[in-house]
């Protein structure tokens, strides 16, 4: 198999974990000092304001994964006229998308209250709408062109080493803040204007690196084509958006909150394995675009059983310590019951489900497939918002959690066999092979996880939980790795050869 020709894909994908990594930490940090200073009730209505304002993303229409499967091939090329023109008519369109914005925002903020017994006054509710809005409006007004361009052209390090400042910035000002000025309002303002700096760096790295035409004419054929991706756009909107709505209307804050913080774990998991993809997906990208078959059909078998070796060790630890954890970040905390044992495995189940179709589906994205899976994105989604709301009535949390996993085996598979068929031609078996082989390594380990843990997670602290998770993590490895060296020698020894070649060079 061809080595890697430079390190610009591993410093892509480091980055990006370290991105997901402070991130995590962030994500999990922030939310602790509002639930322990404001309570759940602030918790879920921060998590439920947030989620209704993503539904602008179902304006985009699925433009950005259309603009990076447009960029790869004249990149690559180094055409500058048809990438300016790309980059020009996607800054117009999302600057259309930000104007918009600002009044699906004073919507909301008006019926938000009016719809939804939230227990806050209409003006507290109405204001922190507002000031949750501000992030996404710099996202769309100013950002999103500019970090898409700088992405595609496989400068993933630049766009993951500005926010990691930046996230960085923001949980350090939270956290000194909140011990001086107990405002959710305040706090989540100043938040916000931390994300000012982000265009201006990345505006400055796109002038370093590209001579853009500003005066390039329009490319009208884009903004056509990102209906192919609109359907795409749907299925990863309601699969991040679906559970909290629905809960929000057939339950209550305090179960939003206890949902938004059992998700604070799937989404880090998906975070971490989503960087991998982020640094990865570009170069599969130009490879595609430069027609060698044999050498993407070669690099999607390693990444392919990358990606079944980390999604399975992540979310099978994850399975068995996702409800301990909780319990100890929530200790003291009364006022919602956040020991919800099965919701958490299934929710695991669910995304680690989502997550494993990575490569599948970002290699679809990277061939401009968009139009050939709408249909199987439209269908997913309708399996999740249908099935969610059919049980969440009977069954809460556990409901929603089924309908995202069903949803998510759908697609899943659907996206393998799309593969199969229209791309790299690639036996179904290799795929099936690998889920019995990870699945059942999976369930061994939960069994001998949790007879070992659950005396250790008894205990209810941080030193306790540590030490659970550090036990299963051990065991998960042992027996992953022996899987990987019985049964993948080959996908082994090529990462063990490529790590040692980098240790070697530094």
């Amino acid at each position: 198999m061809k080595k890697i020709k430079n390190n610009i894909t591993l410093l892509n994908t480091i980055t990006s974990i370290l991105l997901q990594i402070i991130t995590i930490i962030s994500g999990f940090v922030i939310p602790r000092l509002i639930l322990k200073t404001f309570g759940s009730d602030v918790n879920g209505l921060v998590s439920s304001l947030n989620q209704f304002l993503n539904y602008i993303a179902l304006i985009e229409g699925g433009i950005t994964g259309v603009v990076m499967a447009s960029l790869y091939k004249p990149l690559y090329k180094k055409d500058i006229e048809r990438v300016s023109s790309i980059v020009q008519t996607t800054k117009k369109f999302y600057k259309k998308i930000a104007l918009f914005f600002v009044a699906y925002t004073v919507i909301l903020a008006i019926v938000y209250p009016l719809i939804f017994d939230t227990g806050f006054s209409f003006g507290y509710v109405s204001t922190l709408t507002i000031i949750l809005s501000i992030k996404l409006f710099l996202q769309y007004m100013f950002s999103l062109s500019l970090k898409t361009l700088l992405n595609a052209d496989k400068k993933v390090y630049i766009v993951s080493i500005t926010q990691i400042a930046l996230v960085i910035v923001d949980m350090l000002l939270f956290a000194i803040i909140i011990q001086f000025w107990k405002s959710i309002h305040v706090l989540k303002l100043i938040s916000a204007g931390v994300y000012i700096l982000q265009p201006v760096i990345f505006n400055y790295f796109v002038n370093k690196y590209f001579a853009l035409d500003e005066k390039a004419e329009e490319n009208k054929e884009l903004l056509k084509n990102r209906w192919n991706g609109f359907a795409i756009n749907i299925a990863a909107f309601i699969h991040g958006n679906t559970d909290v709505a629905v809960l929000t209307y057939f339950a209550n804050l305090a179960t939003v909150s206890v949902y938004s913080v059992y998700s604070l774990v799937t989404t880090g998991l998906k975070s971490i394995i989503s960087a991998i993809s982020t640094g990865i997906t570009p170069s599969l990208g130009h490879l595609y675009a430069k027609g060698d078959m044999k050498e993407l059909n070669e690099k999607f078998d390693l990444i392919e059983y990358m990606y079944f070796l980390i999604v399975f060790f992540f979310f099978s630890v994850g399975t068995v310590c996702i409800t301990p954890f909780v319990l100890v970040y929530t200790k003291g905390i009364v006022d919602a019951n956040y020991n919800q044992y099965l919701f958490g495995i299934i929710l695991l189940l669910a995304e680690g489900i989502f997550t494993i179709r990575g490569p599948y589906v970002n290699l679809a994205y990277a061939a401009n497939k968009f139009k050939e899976i709408r249909l199987c994105a439209y269908i997913e989604a309708f399996l999740n918002i249908v099935i969610s709301i059919i049980l969440v009535r009977s069954f809460g949390l556990i409901g929603v959690a089924i309908g995202t996993l069903i949803s998510m085996m759908f697609r899943t598979f659907y996206q393998v066999w799309f593969l199969k068929k229209h791309i790299l031609n690639r036996p179904l078996i290799k795929f099936i092979k690998k889920v019995l082989l990870f699945g059942l390594t999976a369930i061994l380990g939960f069994i001998i996880c949790v007879a070992v843990t659950n005396p250790i997670f008894a205990i209810n602290n941080v030193y306790s939980w540590t030490l659970g998770a550090c036990v299963t993590s051990f065991i998960y490895g042992i027996l992953y790795i022996s899987l990987c060296i019985l049964m993948y020698k080959n996908e082994t020894r090529y990462y063990f050869d490529y790590f040692k070649t980098i240790l070697k060079r530094k």
